[in-house]
């Protein structure tokens, strides 16, 4: 890979398929997302797309794309980002957004991926993993409590933060999910704020927006860490090809 213009980047989730075109000096030029089984659509509208570059993070193996194949396309896991101590069960999705994180940004840094899961995960000065910690993300609690009770409601997730005593079922579930989750990701966050004064908070993913607006202190929102991640990662390794 010997530039990285003309650079198609996918990230494939646990519900959703992004992907972005990069051209040169990490400017995103296009921008989809589609679910899993829209896969079909993705390609029908690159179909005529020609790529000199095209790398692939994917935490769900057997989904596979008409660019998995092709001689340009790198498949990016965990193994392959240089950061120090990860483990070998670590989603590739959370090694590249802390690592997109860091690069951009600086380190140390702390990333929180508000998706279907929310994870949290830290990285120190030397890049190497602090450590972190994985729960149900906002979606995945509110649909839990659906399908697994016989009386609960489907409730939405509230744009504001709702009061924190609920008068009903419905705003009960709201405050309580709300609530806990703001806390609980304050504590996490402050408690690394101790460790590591300098350090940014970042967060990511598509419930991110939700839980800044219900007044969750990060340092900056950024939609895109994943495939920064991939941009450094890729860049890394036609460095370390090209030695």
């Amino acid at each position: 890979m010997s530039n990285l213009s003309n650079y198609l980047a996918i990230a494939i989730g646990n519900t959703r398929i992004k992907a972005v075109i990069f051209g040169s000096d990490r400017q995103i030029f296009e921008e989809y997302a589609f679910t899993h089984d829209q896969l079909p659509i993705l390609e029908a509208k690159l179909a005529d797309r020609d790529f000199a570059n095209i790398a692939i993070a994917s935490v769900v193996p057997e989904l596979l794309t008409s660019w998995h194949e092709l001689p340009q396309t790198q498949i990016i896991k965990t193994a392959d980002v240089p950061l120090h101590g990860l483990y070998a069960t670590m989603g590739c999705d959370r090694a590249l957004a802390a690592y997109g994180a860091g690069e951009v940004y600086g380190y140390p840094v702390l990333v929180i991926d508000a998706g279907t899961a929310i994870t949290l995960t830290g990285i120190d000065a030397d890049k190497t993993l602090v450590g972190g910690a994985i729960v149900a993300g906002l979606r995945s609690q509110f649909l839990s409590l659906y399908q697994n009770t016989s009386a609960l409601p489907d409730v939405h997730i509230p744009e504001t933060l709702p009061n924190r005593w609920g008068m009903d079922t419905a705003s009960s579930i709201q405050a309580g999910i709300a609530h806990m989750f703001l806390s609980g990701l304050q504590a996490y966050i402050a408690d690394w704020r101790s460790l590591f004064p300098d350090s940014k908070v970042i967060i990511t993913g598509g419930d991110g927006e939700h839980l800044v607006k219900w007044g969750l202190q990060v340092d900056i929102i950024d939609k895109n860490l994943i495939f920064w991640g991939l941009w450094r990662c890729c860049e890394f390794q036609s460095k370390a090809l090209s030695q």
